[in-house]
Parts: structure tokens; C-alpha cells; sequence
């Protein structure tokens, strides 16, 4: 696994092919390709692919006929031809060349939301198994502290009150336990819906990439060049496009160029060449009757250039604060795991070989303060992956390596 690949994927697992039937995290995240919402995008490629914007040669066509007196006999003949202006034809080859630089970037911008959406949701169904996993352990350890209240035989200090405690927590803890087991369920729900498998998923069977693994990717990325958020490319095609549309109308205002027109006259001349004829006209444009909806327009797109560069002052602060809370995330979560690593050495949930001089109220106290350690930790790792997959998203790696 090279080092782009792995800076993209924090996501790594053993194997590119699962059984049939069983989740695979690589399976999960291919599905974004053929997401619903990509539906519109594509049918609106496949129309241009067949329908450009190409304008005819030969704007009007007309065919005249008359004759001098009332006794019907035609005598007069003219065909009239009006060219296509120039300038109008190249600026719709232009537009259709922009508009279908704008679909690209609409189709990957989508592909992009759904990649992105499948990461959050890997990320959430992980960190709510890992939650579940962490209260059935400290559930498990508070009834083994009920237990040796309930048996206790005078070695340790007891009251009913710590009874009553260790009792609600075993209720509080036995109720979060099945939130998160519908939750967890609603989550699979809705990633069944993308990618049918059978059984639930098993964190185990995916390595999942540490936190210290995703800062380390997390200040490599910061050293790099800064990409550009699709939403911004977006807005940049689309201004580029309504600059094209402005060119079509200012062209369109110069439609009548003027014409070609051969006539045949049966009753002038002797000889077939003098019964012939042609007249050409030339517009001269002194006035443009469309300038009042032109400035209108130049005035949008004043305005849309505007509106872009908000927007990328308004993405730049976005990254810089989520490199911010990073680096607040990444201190939060060394101050737990220090934490943790402190109370692991003290080792007073050993009940192997109790103390007879520990009160059974401090255990109670110390599991609590434990399990909220493994929550903030829990939830702060959370945030990290979060605020990683948000960062690869605003800087446009998300959109550059679909």
C-alpha cells in the first residue's frame, strides 16, 4: 500500500475480496459508484454525448414568390438565405465545451458526497460498537462488584447505599447497552441498503488505522500542497459557463448578419441570364436593441465572481479550523490515554485478591471514573476520524480520489 493510497484509505483491511454475502469494507465503499444520486448526473452525460449545442449554418431559409397584377400568374421568384453569425456558432461549441466540464465536475462532486457519507458512516457504526463493547465490560465489572457486596461477610465497608448505587448503575448500563444496540442496528439498516450482506459486522476481522497513525497522516497532509474543494471548481465551471451564456446572447443580438438573395423573373429581359438575379445585404449594427439585458447580465456575473470568491475565503477558514480542532483533539486524546494508563497501574478493579481496607463505595466510584475515561476517549478518537475524513473532504483528496 503505497502512501497516496494510504493517506486517502484510512480504512485498511486484509483482503480486496470477501465472500459472498459477508461485509467488506472495499465493497462498502465501491458502492458509492452506482448511488442514486448519480442517476441525474449521468443521464444529463449520456444526452450531451449525443446533443451538442452546435448551431446551423444557415439561420433562416425563405422562399418568395409574386407576381405584378391580379391575374395569379406567378412571375416572380426569390430564395433568400441567412447565414449563421460566426461568432454565435464558436460561442456555443464553447458553452457545450464548458457544460460538459461542468457535469465532470457535478458527477464528481456527487461521487464525492456519497464516498464521503459511507466513510462517516463506517466511522459512526465502529465507534458505536466500541461503545457498546466498553459498557459490557464495565457492566460485567459492576456486577461483579454487586456480587461481592450481596456475599460480603464483613471484610469490606458496606452500606446500602453503595448497594443502591452499583444497583442503578447496573440498570443505567443494561439500558445504554440496547440504545446502542438499536442504533447499531439502524446503522447496519441503512448500510444493508447500499451493500446487502448477512450477519452483522465485526470490527475484529477489519484493522481498523490507529489514532496516532491518522495524526501522523493528518500533519504529513498539512505539509503538502492544499488542494481545492470540488464545491469551489464547481462554482468556477459554473461562472465560466454563464460567461459563455453571456458571449451566446451578445452574439445573438448580431444574429441577422444579413442575407443572399437570387431572384428569377419570368417577364424581365430577353435571354435566360437577364430573367436571373441576386441581392445581398449587410447589417450594419449602430444600435444593439439587447445592450439594456447585457449589462444586466455582466452585472451577474460580477456578482457571481463575487459569491466565488466568499466562498473560497469561506472554505479556507473552514480548513484552517479544522486543522485547529485537530490539534486540540489530538492533546485531548494524550491527556485520556495518560489518564488511563495512570488508573491501569494502580490496578484497583483487581478482584482476584481484594483489599479488605478498599470501601466499596471507592470502587464504584473509580468504575464510573474509568468507564467516563474510556467514553471521552472513545469520543474524542471519534472526532479525530471525523475531523480527518472533513479535512480530506475540504481540501478536495476526497474528490480527487474517488
Amino acid at each position: 500500500m503505497n502512501h497516496l493510497f494510504l493517506t486517502f484509505f484510512i480504512l485498511s483491511f486484509g483482503s480486496a475480496v470477501s465472500l459472498y454475502g459477508q461485509f467488506s469494507v472495499e465493497a462498502f465503499l465501491a458502492t458509492s459508484r452506482s448511488d442514486l444520486s448519480l442517476k441525474p448526473v449521468e443521464a444529463k452525460m449520456s444526452f450531451l454525448k449525443t446533443n451538442d449545442f452546435k448551431g446551423p449554418w444557415i439561420n433562416r431559409l425563405e422562399f418568395r414568390t409574386g407576381s405584378d397584377n391580379l391575374d395569379f400568374s406567378l412571375e416572380d421568384f426569390r430564395l433568400r438565405i441567412t447565414p449563421g453569425n460566426p461568432a454565435e456558432l464558436k460561442a456555443n461549441n464553447r458553452y457545450y465545451d464548458r457544460q460538459t466540464a461542468l457535469l465532470n465536475i457535478e458527477y464528481l462532486e456527487t461521487l464525492a458526497d456519497a464516498i464521503k457519507d459511507r466513510y462517516l458512516l463506517l466511522i459512526e457504526h465502529y465507534f458505536e460498537c466500541t461503545k457498546k463493547a466498553t459498557l459490557e465490560k464495565q457492566f460485567g465489572i459492576n456486577r461483579q462488584l454487586i456480587d461481592l457486596m450481596t456475599k460480603s461477610t464483613g471484610e469490606y465497608t458496606l452500606d446500602l447505599g453503595d448497594l443502591i448505587d452499583a444497583q442503578s448503575d447496573d440498570l443505567d448500563m443494561t439500558i445504554k447497552i440496547e440504545d446502542s444496540k438499536i442504533y447499531i442496528d439502524e446503522l447496519e439498516y441503512t448500510m444493508k441498503e447500499w451493500l446487502p450482506f448477512s450477519g452483522a459486522i465485526n470490527w475484529d476481522e477489519h484493522e481498523l488505522m490507529d489514532i496516532a497513525g491518522i495524526l501522523k497522516l493528518f500533519t504529513e497532509m498539512r505539509e503538502q500542497e492544499i488542494g481545492q474543494h470540488i464545491e469551489l471548481a464547481k462554482l468556477e465551471q459554473q461562472n465560466a459557463l454563464a460567461a459563455e451564456r453571456y458571449n451566446i446572447e451578445k452574439s445573438e443580438a448580431l444574429r441577422n448578419i444579413g442575407y443572399l438573395q437570387a431572384d428569377y423573373v419570368t417577364d424581365r429581359g430577353d435571354v435566360a441570364t437577364e430573367h436571373f438575379g441576386y441581392q445581398i445585404g449587410v447589417r450594419i449594427p449602430i444600435v444593439n436593441p439587447d445592450k439594456p439585458a447585457l449589462n444586466r447580465r455582466m452585472l451577474d456575473l460580477m456578482d457571481d465572481e463575487a459569491e466565488l470568491k466568499d466562498e473560497q475565503d469561506k472554505y479556507r477558514k473552514e480548513m484552517e479550523l479544522a486543522a485547529l480542532r485537530m490539534e486540540h483533539y489530538a492533546v485531548q486524546y494524550r491527556e485520556i490515554e495518560s489518564k488511563l494508563e495512570s488508573l491501569s497501574r494502580q490496578n484497583l478493579l483487581n478482584f482476584q485478591k481484594p483489599d479488605e481496607n478498599i470501601k466499596m463505595s471507592d470502587l464504584l466510584k473509580m468504575n464510573e471514573y474509568y468507564l467516563d475515561l474510556l467514553d471521552k476517549k472513545r469520543s474524542t478518537g471519534k472526532n479525530i476520524f471525523q475531523n480527518y475524513i472533513e479535512y480530506l473532504d475540504l481540501s478536495g483528496k476526497i474528490s480527487e480520489l474517488p
